[in-house]
């Protein structure tokens, strides 16, 4: 062997690893977790060969797998429709403004309930975990709304959801998880309280954000009931998406019980929900990883 050359050990024989075989109970497992994957996937897909199929194909099978006859007068149908595009745009309103309104006040509610040195903290805390339990009712509720003057405007389906109370007391778990050295080391750089919220907490609490904010913005893109109660058919520009597609059915429905249908209504029916869900599906994986990590810390810690 040449000088400063090292000298090369034989290799072992790789033995197998019993924990890289496949056993029964993985096949098992894996024929379930299938299994309940089709039982999801199943209900969008004929949803979306409904919504492509004309309804000649639809009417002369009795369980569509495969789009026979691909017709997309559905799906002209609903964009051209300027009921959904109205509806849309609402959407879009309650969905960035209305989160970001809902983020802001339950973030810095969440934030004052984790700080300890302040008089009054355990009365607030109880006062609002008592509305996750007990509510006045929907007449008193309608009562309220009513004399405020939020009947048929926008902003009754944004004021009213300021905050919601167990995504604040995810917030106040997080905010109280951290070390509060950080927050005595900032305060003996000269930091004020808003400065070290800012600065310090905020951008600590991304995950948490993320999470909320998804939940948020979900609860925003869903809504229909407020608008149902609260802003009647004369003021239907203000209607949500949501309710603008509960309108649409329940009105292909009636037209079904009368004799009156012009259109493909179960394709038209199966367009228009997959024109509303598209959208959030396209959004949501994309803040699915923050859920797993900020739902437990915000629930475990504190």
């Amino acid at each position: 062997m040449k000088k400063g050359q090292l000298e090369r050990l034989p290799l072992r024989a790789r033995h197998s690893n019993r924990d890289t075989r496949i056993q029964s109970l993985d096949i098992v497992i894996c024929v379930i977790l299938i299994f309940y994957a089709f039982l999801i996937i199943f209900p969008f897909w004929n949803a979306f060969v409904i919504s492509i199929s004309s309804e000649y194909a639809y009417q002369h099978s009795n369980l569509l797998l495969w789009p026979t006859e691909i017709d997309l007068t559905s799906y002209q149908r609903v964009f051209t429709n300027n009921r959904l595009w109205s509806g849309f745009g609402i959407t879009m309103i309650l969905l960035i403004g209305g989160t970001l309104y809902q983020i802001f006040f339950t973030v810095i509610t969440g934030y004052a309930l984790s700080r300890r040195n302040w008089t009054g903290r355990n009365l607030v805390m109880n006062m609002i975990l008592v509305t996750m339990f007990f509510g006045g009712g929907m007449v008193p509720y309608y009562c309220l709304i009513r004399d405020l003057g939020l009947m048929n405007q926008i902003w009754v389906m944004i004021i009213p959801g300021a905050i919601d109370t167990f995504n604040m007391l995810l917030m106040r778990n997080y905010f109280a998880s951290l070390p509060a050295e950080m927050e005595e080391s900032a305060k003996i750089d000269g930091a004020n309280d808003i400065i070290i919220f800012v600065k310090v907490f905020l951008p600590l609490s991304l995950p948490m954000l993320a999470t909320v904010g998804l939940f948020f913005a979900v609860g925003n893109w869903n809504s229909w009931y407020n608008a149902m109660l609260y802003i009647d058919r004369g003021h239907s520009n203000l209607w949500p998406l949501q309710m603008v597609l509960k309108d649409m059915i329940t009105k292909v429905s009636s037209d079904l019980d009368v004799g009156t249908k012009e259109d493909f209504s179960e394709g038209l029916t199966m367009a228009s929900i997959f024109f509303t869900i598209v959208p959030m599906m396209c959004f949501y994986p994309f803040l699915q990883r923050f859920f797993v990590k900020g739902i437990v810390v915000g629930a475990i810690k504190g």
